[in-house]
């Protein structure tokens, strides 16, 4: 066997080894803070997880959940959230941007998140801090959550406006 294939199968292997850990710590950091490993699928960033509920059965692709010192995000049972979502409960305020000196949560803006049950998110979906979307709802994909969505509701766009 030439050399380079050899070198080529050990470089394979080392990499499929490298991401096998990252995964096994992944699930080991979710299950620290009683998310379990299945519920979120792909690469999630989490912020302040202590103040983050996920309902059962429901599952998360990509994205970010930045709950806040003060401020939870719950998400219901059943749902469904899409690739490259952004769920934030803590935002800058206007009255103090980010600047020198700022420190976590100085200038922030925190209020909970709740996502009801059976809920569909949509790819590249942003959801806004002190929104409430009731259960059975739909956010279709590319849409900014910037008021609360009733029951049963199926909501699109920029700003996300009733679609039926």
């Amino acid at each position: 066997m030439p050399l380079m294939d050899i070198f080529g199968r050990l470089s394979s292997f080392i990499v499929s080894l490298a991401e096998r850990y990252r995964e096994i710590e992944r699930k080991e950091r979710l299950k620290r803070f009683g998310l379990n490993g299945n519920r979120i699928t792909g690469s999630v960033v989490l912020r302040h997880p202590e103040n983050i509920s996920i309902g059962p059965n429901t599952y998360m692709n990509s994205g970010q959940l930045f709950a806040g010192k003060n401020a939870r995000i719950t998400i219901g049972d059943w749902c469904a959230i899409g690739y490259n979502v952004h769920i934030k409960a803590e935002s800058h305020d206007i009255k103090r941007p980010t600047g020198p000196g700022r420190v976590e949560g100085d200038g922030a803006k925190e209020r909970d998140i709740i996502i009801g049950d059976n809920v569909w998110v949509g790819d590249n979906v942003f959801i806004r801090e002190g929104i409430t979307i009731g259960s059975g709802s739909i956010i279709g994909a590319n849409s900014a959550v910037v008021k609360d969505v009733p029951v049963g509701s199926i909501v699109g766009g920029n700003p996300a406006r009733p679609l039926k």
